[in-house]
């Protein structure tokens, strides 16, 4: 596998220029193996700033109990009127069927493996225990991406994505239970003057933690309830990020009837946040509503963490200007079904930096933060078209005096990273850009990566590429980094898992000899062998393809770029010796771009063990 790794050489900028309007590049709602690690590259320079956000601003939030084991999958206020998440619905059931009448059996449902698959019969160094089927395209009601996250306890995993979660027996995969998102949070959820725009309520984006300190799943997502203008038009999300008024055209025009029309009623949105009562998914769940202090926009691409005493979601929020915007809840009350206290800061931005911060991800960090100890969050500045900084979020004392301070720390340059090519179709695959896709907290190291833009070749053909981080929290420093991927292929939406000895990426890969597939990466302070990058083992990756992408991935309707994935999941099994991962592929199932039918995705979850 050739030129599958690299140095830290700065990346070419693209002779593309990347232009794209306010839609692609906030769009909310990869691998062989891994590169060169040089530590203490990059000639660091950490600044700290002041006045990084407006806040702590104090609220009391009250939640009720759910039984998800009295919840019925199927039931819901007006099931199937529903707003879908993407620009069409899936293929039906039945409708799948009728495809594979012709194929042989299990053909597309993959069967459910237990024995060891290694990356190769030499090293095995990255080898998959266990794998089985997650939630389809076809078991949920439509929409891509698929928002896909794991939580992985000591018997089950929980599996959330657009938008049900779904519990599972982590050894055998057998499905035990499948609820909708909606129905999870209905106790908190009030019905608008009006009622639903959608018909029900839109709970979309979830993230799922499993809290390894206090044996608790934890399950965040958002709630959007459109505008509606006086004459009864819907502002759509979609709308509500291009920053469009009611009534605005393509491009901010007004249309031919001419002014903007007044609303009736604004869009609003909201955190849902879910805590399961113990260890088990099954049983009870405490839940809870947030909004955000200012509810007139849109709630969109949350993120979810949590320490030893709270919890800490983030979101972007499209109201009269981006903005992101953070709250920190009171973890024992949460657990305990009282009524939560949340801190909230508004406004978050760096000053030091003249780029936009963007998708602010709080890291996984359950045994230490809290009243006496740092909480760390992190995101990458948005490049336009290039950036070079992250900005690292210090928390303390979350719950009862809650402070918040920002550093800046100049990175290698990087670049929006082009759409994925797949066979047999001149459509792409979006890649998502730059954006951090999660962070995880070890023993003072705090582990994330992004997609990045990377011509491997220095001829102008750049394709997307993981960049990976470890940045010591002391030091507040990056101590080793570097790229990943292949010439003309394209590695993208990188999700890191690490136990401070071992780490891991669950990602995809597609390119015009590799349809859509999912990928997972591993590298171990315990291997002294040559890794594949050629180093001494210290740094080197090793990856193995879960799921092999079985056909090109067009949901049609006129798109030149398809909407993919959005995030992967990893979870570190409470073992604290192997890994659960979750990503999306596209199955041997090609439904004709001109038929209504969505073309439909599958998702595959998988148990990774590291070992010398």
């Amino acid at each position: 596998m050739t030129d599958k790794n690299s140095s830290h050489e700065p990346e070419e900028k693209s002779s593309d220029g990347l232009t794209m309007n306010r839609r692609q590049a906030l769009q909310l709602a990869g691998i062989g193996v891994g590169s060169l690690a040089v530590p203490g590259a990059s000639s660091i320079d950490v600044r700290a700033a002041e006045n990084c956000a407006n806040g702590p601003f104090e609220r009391t939030y009250s939640g009720a109990t759910v039984n998800i084991a009295r919840l019925d999958g199927n039931r819901g206020r007006k099931r199937g009127t529903s707003k879908q998440s993407g620009s069409a619905s899936p293929a039906s059931e039945q409708e799948i069927q009728s495809l594979r009448a012709a194929a042989e059996a299990g053909q597309h449902g993959r069967p459910s493996r237990n024995e060891e698959r290694a990356v190769d019969d030499e090293n095995g160094d990255v080898s998959i225990r266990t794998e089985y089927d997650g939630v389809g395209a076809e078991g949920t009601r439509g929409g891509v991406p698929s928002d896909s996250q794991i939580a992985t306890g000591r018997s089950k995993n929980v599996h959330a994505l657009n938008r049900q979660v779904a519990i599972f027996n982590k050894r055998s995969g057998h499905q035990q239970r499948k609820v909708q998102l909606e129905d999870l949070f209905e106790p908190v959820i009030d019905e608008p003057d009006g009622g639903f725009a959608y018909g029900d309520p839109f709970v979309f984006d979830p993230r799922a933690r499993y809290d390894r300190n206090a044996d608790r799943f934890v399950i965040a997502a958002v709630q959007y309830e459109p505008g509606i203008t006086e004459d009864g038009e819907i502002v759509d999300r979609e709308d509500q990020e291009e920053g469009k008024e009611p009534g605005e055209g393509e491009e901010g025009e007004e249309d031919e009837e001419g002014d903007a029309e007044p609303l009736q009623r604004p869009p609003r949105g909201w955190w849902c946040i879910a805590v399961s009562d113990n260890s088990n998914p099954n049983g009870k769940w405490h839940v809870y509503r947030i909004p955000p202090l200012n509810n007139e926009g849109l709630v969109d691409y949350p993120t979810l963490g949590l320490d030893r005493d709270a919890i800490y979601l983030t979101q972007n929020f499209f109201g009269e200007e981006l903005e992101v915007t953070m709250v920190t809840l009171d973890k024992e009350a949460m657990y305990e079904g009282r009524d939560v206290t949340a801190n909230h800061f508004t406004a978050l931005d760096n000053p030091e930096v003249e780029k936009t911060d963007f998708t602010v991800q709080p890291a996984l960090q359950p045994f230490s933060g809290g009243s006496d100890v740092t909480f760390y969050l992190v995101d990458s500045v948005f490049p336009s078209p290039t950036a070079s900084a992250f900005t690292l979020w210090e928390v303390t004392d979350p719950v009862d005096d809650p402070s918040l301070d920002c550093f800046t720390v100049d990175v290698e340059e990087f670049a929006y990273p082009p759409a994925a090519r797949q066979p047999n179709s001149d459509k792409r695959i979006d890649t998502l850009g730059t954006r951090l896709m999660n962070a995880d907290y070890n023993d003072g190291s705090l582990w994330t990566a992004h997609t990045v833009q990377y011509d491997w070749n220095g001829d102008g053909s750049a394709v997307a590429a993981i960049k990976w981080y470890e940045i010591d929290t002391d030091s507040r420093e990056v101590v080793q980094s570097g790229v990943y991927g292949e010439p003309d292929t394209s590695y993208f939406i990188p999700t890191v898992g690490s136990d401070g000895n071992s780490t891991v990426i669950t990602h995809n890969v597609s390119g015009p000899n590799t349809f859509p597939q999912m990928d997972v990466a591993g590298r171990s302070d315990d291997w002294d062998d040559e890794g594949e990058d050629g180093d001494d083992g210290e740094s080197g990756w090793r990856s193995v393809v879960v799921q092999d992408g079985e056909s090109r991935y067009d949901y049609g309707e006129g798109e030149e770029v398809m909407r993919w994935g959005d995030y992967n999941g990893v979870s570190l099994d409470p073992d604290e010796e192997t890994f659960w991962t979750v990503s999306q592929y596209s199955p041997d199932i090609d439904i004709d771009p001109d038929v209504e039918e969505r073309d439909p995705y599958h998702t595959r979850i998988a148990k990774i063990s590291l070992d010398d």
